[in-house]
């Protein structure tokens, strides 16, 4: 009597579950990012749906562990949309891992001053948003370690008067794209002048606060900038990277200048 062949096995339990929300959980996460750049949502918007796509993908993640257990232990099917979905998890978690390796790379600072010693004021009106758990370092320890992670970024001297320099950093303000929200020219060659600015963060499009501040000098102008973060947590390099942007694009409006 011939026996018959064995049923194949059902596909492993969940790959189908598993793999539409972490498409979901990946487009909310790249919805919202883009959303912020684009200026349509607010950044606490912005952070909701990072948040949400964090966890739906938790969820993803919870399910595919199920399908993995039956591929891996019963031989059932669903081994390529298991890694199709793992991939997508991974891209939804992408903000995520990103920002834990910065934290681990660059000092848990939330701003960056050329002069450490005397930083230019805040802007006016300015608050941060203060976080349950603080995970910036100590007041005390800011300036050690800003200077021993970004040890270029100092007082930058110009052989200009402070009406000269601060058109020069309002040029140098607007070739990078900020907003600019206050600015006080100097009324003589020989008073100080000040330029308060928004930026946006390279990755989620978040706002962070720069000031510029024109002093006369010793032979010329000194220009410090500052650049601060609006929410009370390590900015990641973001504010270092403002300053660094400014001085570079200065020392370029400069040379540019001086071309003509």
């Amino acid at each position: 009597m011939s026996r018959l062949p064995p049923l194949p096995l059902p596909p492993a339990r969940g790959a189908r579950t598993a793999r539409f929300v972490a498409s979901l959980a990946f487009m909310v996460m790249v919805v919202g990012i883009v959303s912020r750049h684009l200026d349509l949502i607010s950044s606490g918007t912005m952070y909701a749906a990072v948040g949400t796509g964090l966890v739906l993908g938790l969820v993803a993640l919870g399910v595919l562990a199920m399908t993995i257990r039956d591929v891996w232990r019963e031989g059932r099917g669903g081994a390529d949309s298991a890694f199709g979905t793992l991939l997508l998890i991974i891209a939804a978690f992408s903000p995520l891992i990103g920002a834990a390796a910065a934290y681990v790379t660059y000092p848990a600072l939330d701003s960056v001053s050329t002069d450490t010693d005397d930083p230019p004021a805040t802007p006016v009106g300015f608050s941060q948003v203060v976080l349950p758990i603080d995970l910036r370092a100590a007041p005390s320890e800011a300036a050690a370690l800003q200077e021993d992670a970004y040890p270029d970024l100092t007082t930058q001297a110009a052989d200009l008067s402070t009406v000269e320099a601060y058109a020069l950093a309002r040029q140098t303000i607007d070739d990078l794209g900020w907003v600019i929200r206050l600015a006080e020219e100097p009324d003589t060659e020989a008073a100080s002048g000040r330029i308060e600015a928004e930026a946006r963060s390279l990755v989620l499009g978040t706002q962070e606060d720069v000031v510029v501040r024109i002093r006369p000098g010793d032979s010329g102008s000194r220009i410090d900038v500052r650049s601060l973060s609006r929410v009370a947590m390590p900015d990641l390099g973001e504010n270092a990277r403002h300053v660094g942007d400014f001085i570079a694009r200065f020392g370029e409006v400069s040379r540019r200048q001086a071309a003509n």
